[in-house]
């Protein structure tokens, strides 16, 4: 029988592991796919999960209920990613460092109109300059940008997830649309 959110967080609050586990089941592609999308790399998202699921767990008794979980955990996980990013900073500031994901979804951003081979090899060659643009966005605006128009999460939840007023979540999601639009117009010539 499933229970329903209100009784998971409860029983998940109350230390009973098969109801931590599910938490964990439900969540851990969610978490996995924004951490990726935001470092580029698979043993930093790696990293991300873990700590967003270790922490989500020591923090899972004074979760107030003010937010729904899944936000509540996407805030968790992006300031995870987020911490990784400032620390890669400091350590690689010059370095350029390759992205791994070769699954990475932009569907929502890139339309393609048929199935032709012709159409797949310059889909690929704009995920790539897709990849590279967004890696080389601002933090605020490529977790703007990651939340909203590839996560496709409502701008009131990432304003909550962010700690952000909807007009600078919405500024930030201009400014990272503007800076890629030029970004990849740079790439073409």
């Amino acid at each position: 029988m499933e229970m329903s959110e209100k009784e998971l967080i409860s029983k998940a609050k109350k230390g009973d592991p098969v109801a931590q586990s599910e938490i964990v089941k439900q969540y851990e592609k969610m978490v996995y796919n924004l951490s990726l999308k935001l470092l580029g790399n698979k043993d930093q998202a790696e990293g991300v999960l873990q700590e967003t699921f270790l922490k989500v767990l020591q923090a899972l008794p004074n979760f107030q209920e003010k937010s729904q979980l899944s936000t509540w955990i996407y805030r968790i996980a992006t300031n995870q990613a987020l911490m990784r990013l400032r620390t890669k900073k400091r350590r690689l500031q010059s370095f350029d460092e390759n992205l791994e994901d070769e699954n990475r979804d932009y569907s929502s951003f890139i339309h393609s109109l048929e199935k032709d081979p012709l159409d797949d090899l310059i889909n690929l060659e704009l995920k790539n300059r897709m990849d590279v643009a967004i890696s080389e966005l601002p933090e605020n605006y490529k977790t703007a940008f990651v939340l909203k128009d590839i996560e496709g999460l409502p701008l009131k939840e990432i304003s909550e997830m962010l700690d952000l007023s909807l007009p600078a979540v919405k500024s930030n999601l201009h400014r990272a649309r503007v800076a890629l639009r030029n970004k990849l117009a740079e790439m073409k010539n």
